[in-house]
């Protein structure tokens, strides 16, 4: 239910640690007729970023799309390590605006049983998600930092904005201290006036309350129904959101909801026995 960047730099992904770097900002080929880069140039802006080589690449596809009214390039590729890599980036100037990676199934293959056990404190899996940022602590909002284990790795979730409102999702080795996972946001955070709490600005009409009503109501059942109901407040491309989950007799319910219109975003259900 989690959505899925201004150039960050991601350079080399070291499994000691958080070696990593590149190239801060993208430089653009802009063809001078269109007034736009090409595919090719999208695709090798995404390259010099994840700082890897053609021939490092097992797969790749860059098709085209619209953000906004605004012209821009999807990229995708795989290396031969098993590392995933998407991008965003902007045809009018090469921007990377939006990148993913995922480096979990290269973890996997490689750590040793050692490595996939918890070892670093918290505290040091947000000084290494900042220290790639480039931030200090000062500088950020925190929305999230919480131990966590994926198929018997442990990891930190650390998530938090910084002062210009773009968003950061990491996902840090327990054991290691490596970069597992990463998922940066530039688009403005901004750009409707709503803001993380705590920033002195509006976050949103509905309150948690009324989400959870919201939610009861689109499955249909009532409140003495449901059991095991978690909801939090998080942050999507911009915007106030309420995540949750809960069960109700033999069925399982997973929805996500516009904290401000109290739209359904997404909406899941299934059976406990499947």
């Amino acid at each position: 239910m989690k959505k899925r960047t201004r150039a960050l730099g991601i350079g080399v992904l070291m499994a000691a640690g958080v070696a990593m770097t590149g190239v801060l900002t993208a430089g653009a080929a802009v063809n001078s007729q269109a007034g736009q880069i090409s595919e090719d140039r999208a695709k090798e802006i995404a390259l010099e970023h994840a700082g890897i080589k053609e021939e490092g690449i097992s797969y790749s596809r860059t098709e085209t799309d619209y953000e906004d009214g605004r012209l821009v390039y999807e990229v995708k590729f795989r290396t031969s390590d098993l590392k995933k890599y998407e991008y965003q980036i902007a045809a009018e100037n090469g921007e990377v605006e939006d990148f993913e990676y995922d480096g979990k199934a290269a973890f996997r293959r490689s750590a040793s049983q050692e490595d996939k056990k918890a070892v670093i404190s918290e505290e040091r899996a947000k000084e290494i998600a900042l220290e790639h940022a480039g931030l200090e602590e000062e500088d950020v909002s925190f929305v999230k930092s919480e131990l966590d284990y994926d198929d018997g790795i442990a990891l930190y979730e650390v998530e938090f904005y910084g002062k210009d409102y773009r968003e950061y999702d990491y996902e840090i080795s327990a054991g290691t201290g490596e970069i597992i996972g990463l998922d940066w946001d530039a688009e403005n955070y901004d750009r409707k006036n709503r803001q993380p709490e705590g920033t002195g600005q509006s976050a949103g009409s509905l309150t948690m309350e009324e989400a959870k009503e919201k939610a009861l109501q689109t499955a249909g059942v009532t409140a003495d129904q449901a059991s095991r109901m978690k909801i939090e407040q998080d942050w999507d491309d911009g915007r106030m959101v309420y995540e949750g989950e809960f069960v109700s007799g033999s069925m399982e319910y997973e929805f996500e909801i516009d904290g401000e219109t109290g739209r359904i975003l997404d909406w899941d259900e299934e059976s406990i026995y499947d």
